[in-house]
Formats: C-alpha cells, structure tokens, sequence
C-alpha cells in the first residue's frame, strides 16, 4: 500500500492580492488583474457658499445665503435618497428625491420650504454650518460611500469645487510565460594524454 501523502506534498493554488492586484498563475502565463471598483454615480459639489454677504446676523436671509450645490455630472438621473452633506464638525443633512442629468440641487442653511424654487432644499437651521475660516463639505451616498470632498480656507465667501480624481479602471492582462531554457550540457573530462594538434604544411611564396 504505498505512504499516504503528507501535507507538504499537497499543493494548493491560492490567489495571490498584493496591493490590490490579484495574480493568477495559468498554462499561457499570468494574468494580472486590477481590483474591481464599485461604480459610483457622477455626482459631486460644484460650489459652496460659506459666508454669506454682510454681517452673520443669523437672520433667515443671511443664512439662506449660505448653500451648498451639488450637480448630476452624468448622464442619467440619479435617486438621492438616503444621501448626505456632511461638514467637518457633523452637521449632517440628508438628501432626497432624484436629480436628474445636468442638473443642480442647492441646500440653503436656513429655512425654507422645499422646491421652492424648483431644485432648492433647505437645512432648516438657526445657525451658520460652513465655517468662514475653513471647513470640509463630504458628499456620501445611502451606503455611506463618500463620493466627493470640498475644502476651502479661511479667505473669501465662496469656492468652486475641483471634479474628483477619476476611479482605477479594472483591467485584465497577460504577461506570456519566459521561455523555458535548455541546461548547457557538460562536458565530460578529458582522460588520457592530450594529442598534439596535426601540424600545419608550410607556407610556399611564389
């Protein structure tokens, strides 16, 4: 009956991830694959307005003044529900209904009645939420994945939001095997005395 095996002479294939790239080990070579990102929809800030004109009084008006804008990037609508703008501190204000392609959702910081006028959402809050001297609007989606960032510091009353960097493609390719080489093979040892090599007939000069 021959030795059953032991564990050093069974081989497992196992997939290999160093720094999200996965390796897998096949006949035609190996296959590299970048690790795959969940698609988010293209929506992100486009301005904020944190201090508004004037003196920050509290007043409904002065705080209106100060929003938030998010625009629809892509090219579908989008359902915001569940959404939320996010300041550095958590304050936290929760989207909803759709945005539709190209177009752009403001959320003032005071109150208001909603869609009045049409895109327009309101914070419902008695105070200032963007800090004048600097803060961090995050734009997260109903599954908490933050979408987009916006900074500023302490100068100025508003700020143009830059697009986020683009997410990694997931790509696949295959590197082809090295060719396998040949030993050189050895020489066997010479044995026995070395014979002179045959001698060269003499030059003749015309």
């Amino acid at each position: 009956m021959p030795a059953a095996s032991t564990p050093e002479s069974r081989k497992r294939w196992r997939w290999i991830a160093i720094t999200g790239t996965a390796l897998v080990v096949t006949a035609a070579g190996v296959t590299m694959a970048s690790a795959a990102t969940s698609s988010v929809p293209n929506i992100r800030f486009t301005k904020v307005y944190y201090n508004s004109p004037g003196t920050d009084t509290r007043s409904n008006t002065s705080l209106n003044a100060e929003y938030a804008q998010v625009t629809n990037k892509g090219r579908t609508t989008v359902t915001l529900t569940g959404w939320t703008i996010r300041d550095a501190t958590g304050h936290v204000y929760r989207l909803s209904g759709t945005l539709p392609a190209g177009h752009s959702r403001i959320v003032h910081t005071g109150r208001g009645t909603d869609g009045r006028p049409n895109g327009h959402r309101y914070w419902q809050s008695g105070n200032y939420v963007w800090n004048n001297t600097g803060d961090t609007a995050t734009l997260r989606t109903n599954k908490n994945v933050v979408v987009h960032t916006c900074k500023w510091g302490n100068s100025g009353s508003y700020t143009t939001c830059t697009a986020p960097a683009p997410a990694p493609v997931t790509s696949t390719r295959t590197v082809p095997p090295a060719p396998s080489k040949s030993p050189i093979p050895s020489m066997p040892p010479a044995t026995g005395p070395m014979s002179a090599p045959p001698s060269m007939p003499p030059i003749e000069w015309d």
